[in-house]
């Protein structure tokens, strides 16, 4: 069933005779097919709301989407995810892929709340640029039919781009678009899609690449390890893409920038409970210790981390500067001690 609260206002029965424009939830990633997806559709004459899902460590680039749905002049609006999709990945109804990524109950969760927006405007039908047997999960024939129906969408998902290889849809049988100027497109190759992309002059557009970070081994390592000893919102997730990441104990977690925008970025989405540690001069790694009430040990062994990955990792044990994000006036000191390459490696996630 498609979960509720994100819109509750019902769907907007729209009479077949009058002369509204048929109205239509596009799911827009800023990928190739997606964008092709909304722009076969929108020359149907179909009044196109493009949906966004931005998620903290960014898998689609928000940028190109708006800029794609800009140059095929269409609405877009960017929805959240939350901790929900954290407890989506946690426990996935349908499983995994790969690694850590739960395809179909992401895809299930996403639709939803398209469908809630689709009710919520009144609009008739919910598509996106999936294509038959492009990926092994989440797009074959029965898989589309488990998520169709787990996200309450029943003949009101519409694949545009492979349309001509799957039963016909409500909006289609009904005469709101027309089924004769929708695809057939089929497997992984995207070369008819990059050939049709030229023809209709759309440039805006990510290229294909790596996909969901999840199918990442280092990055799903990561998010095992935050969902096996907590975390207190799904913000902290941002910080799993960057730097190096080491676990001290079941209590407390370090990350090390690798350079001085990570080092930024880390401070600047640091949870107000977690410590920041530097180099007394800042010429050097920053690190961020997750975890409450940190002992001496802890923060020495933070400190060590520092000076094994900056430029005084051959010198005696230095002294470090640290204080709490949301009390930054009150800097102390602690000096580091040695730690050996076994020891890192077996801290390493």
């Amino acid at each position: 069933m498609a979960q509720k609260g994100y819109y509750a206002t019902a769907m907007i029965d729209i009479p077949r005779g009058c002369a509204t424009k048929v109205k239509a939830v596009g799911l827009i990633s800023g990928g190739l097919d997606s964008i092709l997806a909304a722009k076969v559709v929108k020359d149907l004459g179909v009044e196109v709301h493009g949906v966004y899902f931005t998620m903290p460590w960014g898998c689609c680039d928000k940028t190109t989407a708006l800029e794609a749905a800009n140059q095929i002049g269409i609405s877009f609006i960017v929805l959240q995810l939350d901790e929900r999709y954290l407890e989506i990945i946690r426990k996935p109804k349908h499983g995994y892929g790969s690694v850590l990524n739960p395809c179909v109950d992401c895809r299930i969760h996403m639709f939803s709340r398209a469908g809630q927006y689709m009710r919520h405007i009144g609009a008739e039908f919910v598509f996106t640029g999936e294509v038959l047997g492009q990926r092994p999960m989440s797009q074959m024939r029965h898989s589309m039919k488990s998520i169709e129906k787990g996200a309450d969408l029943q003949g009101r998902l519409l694949r545009p781009l492979s349309a001509h290889l799957l039963e016909p849809t409500i909006p289609e049988a009904e005469g709101l678009v027309d089924r004769a100027r929708l695809l057939g497109l089929n497997g992984r190759s995207r070369k008819e899609q990059i050939d049709l992309a030229a023809g209709l002059r759309i440039t805006a557009y990510n290229q294909p690449a790596g996909g969901c970070l999840l199918t990442d081994e280092n990055f799903a390592a990561r998010m095992n390890d935050t969902l096996e000893h907590g975390y207190r919102n799904f913000r902290e997730t941002i910080a799993l893409k960057w730097g190096r990441h080491f676990r001290l104990s079941h209590e407390f977690k370090v990350i090390l920038g690798r350079d001085e925008k990570e080092n930024e970025a880390l401070i600047r989405h640091a949870h107000p409970d977690d410590y920041v540690m530097q180099i007394s001069d800042n010429r050097g790694p920053t690190l961020i210790l997750k975890g409450y009430n940190p002992v001496p040990e802890i923060l020495a062994t933070a400190a060590g981390l520092i000076q094994k990955f900056s430029r005084l990792k051959d010198q005696a044990p230095v002294e470090m500067n640290y204080w709490r994000c949301r009390d930054k006036n009150d800097v102390r000191r602690v000096v580091a001690r040695v730690i050996d390459e076994s020891e890192i490696e077996r801290m390493r996630l």
